[in-house]
């Protein structure tokens, strides 16, 4: 009897941890770094069903309309990956609205600093050499629950 005590106290102690050690869902601005007023929302939460997976929306606004985007997870030395599981792109609308959803385990998620999005001027998002930077949040220091 004192062993199962024992037992379901460590498992409800793990179970805690494991609990708070996560947020269920933060929210974070991207802010416009290539002095434009485009800026963006994003919404990441604990999907319920599978631990340590994360769905990630992201909102957008005042971009340039019908323009191709692409986002990525970048870390302190300037190295990325592509945001997306299939994809990492989208495109604006005509009044420069757009909308991107991806998901990713929190500890992929953990070994990055930075979301940041370009945009694409020939339309092509294959092509990382002429991209440019416009949008960028801080997955450190940006996050509010």
């Amino acid at each position: 009897m004192r062993k199962s005590l024992v037992a379901i106290a460590v498992i409800q102690f793990f179970l805690a941890a494991y609990t708070f050690g996560y947020q269920p869902k933060f929210f974070m601005e991207l802010e416009n770094i290539s002095g434009g007023e485009g800026y963006g929302r994003v919404e990441a939460e604990r999907m319920k069903f599978m631990p340590g997976l994360r769905s990630i929306g992201i909102d957008f606004f005042r971009l340039k309309s019908n323009t191709v985007y692409s986002v990525w997870f970048v870390n302190e030395r300037g190295e990325r990956a592509p945001a997306g599981v299939d994809r990492s792109h989208f495109r604006t609308d005509g009044s420069g609205k757009g909308r991107f959803i991806t998901t990713t385990y929190d500890d992929q998620l953990s070994r990055w600093r930075y979301i940041e999005v370009y945009s694409h001027p020939g339309g092509d998002p294959a092509n990382t050499r002429d991209m440019v930077a416009e949008l960028r949040g801080d997955l450190v220091y940006g996050r509010r629950s």
